[in-house]
């Protein structure tokens, strides 16, 4: 089945090539979305794909990155509404 979550991940995630990283993992994956940093030092990921390749995302998602440390991971279903193309994309910087 598939689903599409809004995923919030806090810790230090940002500048520590998480984004690009949880890309790759997306991409391997067959998951589309986005990841994007917030202004409160989260980062925020939309992802959509089939429930179980979402899970492997998820675990992937809190093992991060050497540099990395995760703090917390809020994972919620939301209705998607946007057309990422097939494609997960980093947004900004």
């Amino acid at each position: 089945m598939r689903k599409c979550l809004k995923i919030k991940v806090m810790g230090k995630v940002q500048g520590v090539s998480y984004r690009a990283t949880a890309q790759k993992h997306a991409q391997s994956l067959s998951i589309e979305g986005t990841i994007q940093n917030s202004d409160d030092g989260s980062v925020v990921i939309y992802a959509c794909g089939p429930s179980e390749k979402l899970d492997k995302f998820i675990d992937l998602l809190y093992k991060g990155t050497p540099e990395s440390t995760i703090n917390d991971l809020l994972a919620e279903p939301f209705v998607n509404e946007k057309d990422f193309r097939g494609v997960f994309r980093i947004i900004g910087d």
